[in-house]
């Protein structure tokens, strides 16, 4: 077993990764272009324009990229936090019971899925921190998980459109109610779960390596001291 990790990490997301290139690549593509056309006239004027406005595509994603956040996880040895443009969320370690990648049958074999799952344990902790912009972001991103497991055969097609648009009041297992928002989060998550075994699934995309590798150094913070 490796050695319990306490130092704080921070973890630059891949999204993140090339903004400041890709801006400054797509706005010197726009800055020659433009010299060319004014250089050729009328002439080939319509892959000139072409070639722009794929110069001005990767200026807008570079832009996109350098809007995020620089970084999407923050570890420290009493909680695991994740930072989003709109908000975040923050988790105390010892409410985590379990980190997996989690998979999907098909036919007999699993498939991996480009996730990280974790598994909470009191809802209570979680629910009432939550933004209201960042739940409806969370409902929104975990929508393609449903039509994931639609695919797959582990959700009907019946049961998809119920979930779709989640019931807004729900009691945690404690026994606390919520309305709105932090109801259907809470409905989320336990779909989610039934379906991957994990209240959280976050996309790969905010890591800075591979999921399994990700997991293996959330699992080494989740070691008790």
């Amino acid at each position: 077993m490796g050695e319990t990790v306490r130092e704080t990490q921070h973890i630059e997301p891949m999204s993140r990764r090339h903004g400041l290139a890709l801006t400054l690549a797509g706005v010197a593509v726009m800055l020659v272009l433009t010299g060319v056309l004014y250089w050729l006239g009328g002439r080939g004027h319509l892959v000139v324009i072409f070639l722009f406005l794929a110069g001005l595509v990767m200026t807008v994603l570079g832009v996109l990229k350098l809007r995020e956040p620089p970084y999407s996880f923050s570890l420290s040895a009493d909680n695991l936090h994740f930072h989003h443009k709109i908000g975040g969320w923050s988790l105390h370690w010892n409410n985590i019971v379990r980190v997996d990648q989690p998979r999907l049958h098909e036919g007999l074999d699993l498939v991996e899925l480009p996730y990280v799952g974790i598994k909470i344990r009191d809802y209570d902790e979680f629910l009432p921190l939550m933004t209201p912009r960042l739940t409806v972001h969370m409902l929104n991103d975990q929508r393609p998980l449903l039509a994931m497991a639609l695919r797959h055969g582990a959700i009907s097609r019946h049961r998809l459109q119920d979930w779709l648009v989640e019931d807004n009041h729900y009691r945690s297992a404690s026994g606390r109610h919520y309305e709105g928002l932090a109801a259907m989060l809470g409905h989320r998550m336990t779909h989610m779960r039934e379906l991957y075994g994990y209240d959280l699934l976050v996309h790969e995309s905010n890591l800075d390596r591979e999921p399994p590798e990700f997991v293996a150094l959330l699992r080494r913070y989740l070691q008790p001291s």
